[in-house]
């Protein structure tokens, strides 16, 4: 049950939220317990308990690497994890974390380990994350897991980052496309349109496509946009369904540099992640069913779930995988070398560096590809335009001589 409440912190400011809790005294207790003055408490009726839980973003990886740096500090520095929690409210910038660290503090507050008072945050934080730290609490090495957590989360959000930067280029451009469209046939069009059929004149074929396409728009704009708004829904439900999505994302791996570029990102975080759970010591099953989650694509996902079926059957992991296409060689040679040698987490993290390697560099050379297209792109919609609105300009002036 939820309860939405109005208080005063302990920092004398205004706070709302919404907890759990089995009934309205429980969560009164919880309020006292924080040390918190009640302003109002009710229960949260439906509607708004959806406003206040469903609409909430995750945070983001940036925030969460922070996070776990500092709270790596915290535990080493041999404070308990109640002062740790309470210090690091005081630090976190990121509004979105704040409001998590502070209902992970009064979980533990409450008696609640880590990494259940994680798992409570519905699910604004990685699972990966919550597993990891609930094996670093059980194994003693939390404050080494929250590290390993920390270059990792740091490493997706500069990942992230660099593909997020490539995409920037193109939508500035799209925009600015649109807008020269709908300023043309707004503004300029219109007027020499009415010019020429005042003057008797007919339009060139280029400028009464361009006329006919506008009046279609004006038209059934409305109808066209819900069209394809439809259309977008049923493409999102279709790929949902896993045999379809598995077509789109075998797709999207076999287009060139695009391809290329994701298949480095997801052996980077593939081979990242397995080098932390071998780090923490999980039993092979049970890194293989997390690895599933997290490659992000149905390709490797079902390569993943065709090679846990063949280790749990004997094989070794290098034979396994080496029978799935989609791991590069190099990938399967260095798994082999280090299940003999007994340093396979040492040379994933070294696999795992060498394609983030790659992958910079294959976003550079994608962003140089994109900007020209793109470029040219423009250029033949504007100078298209420019086309139909000369052409009436020189009829016109060819009339009058």
């Amino acid at each position: 049950m939820q309860f939405r409440y109005k208080i005063i912190n302990q920092e004398m400011r205004v706070t709302e939220g919404v907890l759990e809790a089995v009934d309205l005294e429980s969560a009164r207790r919880q309020v006292l317990e924080n040390r918190w003055q009640i302003i109002s408490l009710e229960k949260a009726s439906s509607l708004s308990s959806l406003l206040a839980t469903g609409f909430k973003s995750k945070v983001k990886y940036e925030s969460i690497a922070a996070f776990c740096t500092q709270m790596a500090m915290m535990i080493r520095s041999g404070a308990n994890l109640v002062r740790g929690l309470d210090i690091l409210q005081t630090q976190m910038e990121d509004r979105r974390l704040k409001e998590v660290v502070e209902s992970i503090h009064r979980s533990v507050s409450r008696g609640s380990s880590l990494s259940a008072a994680m798992r409570e945050c519905h699910g604004a934080l990685p699972e990966l994350l919550i597993n990891l730290v609930s094996v670093g609490e059980e194994s003693g090495s939390l404050d080494s897991v929250l590290t390993s957590m920390a270059e990792y989360y740091d490493r997706e959000n500069f990942i992230r980052k660099k593909i997020t930067s490539a995409a920037i280029y193109p939508v500035v451009l799209t925009v600015v496309l649109i807008g020269l469209v709908i300023f043309f046939m707004n503004f300029i069009l219109p007027e020499i349109t009415d010019l020429m059929k005042g003057n008797g004149q007919k339009l060139p074929a280029a400028t009464q496509m361009v006329v006919d396409s506008s009046a279609f728009l004006m038209s059934n704009g409305i109808f066209l946009l819900f069209g394809i708004a439809a259309f977008v829904i049923i493409l999102y439900r279709v790929f949902k369904i896993p045999k379809y999505r598995y077509y789109l994302h075998a797709f999207l791996l076999h287009i060139p540099l695009l391809g290329r570029n994701m298949r480095d990102v997801i052996t980077a975080r593939f081979s990242r992640t397995l080098a932390l759970f071998l780090h923490s010591s999980i039993p092979i099953v049970q890194i293989l069913n997390s690895l599933e989650g997290i490659v992000g694509n149905e390709v490797p996902r079902l390569a993943v779930v065709r090679s846990k079926d063949l280790i749990i059957r004997g094989e070794t992991m290098a034979l396994a995988f080496g029978k799935e296409p989609f791991f590069d060689p190099l990938v399967i040679q260095m798994m082999s070398i280090g299940e003999e040698t007994g340093r396979l987490e040492e040379l994933m993290v070294e696999v795992a560096n060498h394609y983030d390697k790659r992958v910079e560099i294959g976003i550079t050379r994608l962003v140089a590809l994109v900007e020209p297209i793109f470029t040219i792109i423009i250029g033949v919609f504007a100078g298209g335009l420019i086309i139909a609105i000369a052409l009436p300009i020189f009829n016109m002036a060819s009339g009058v001589k």
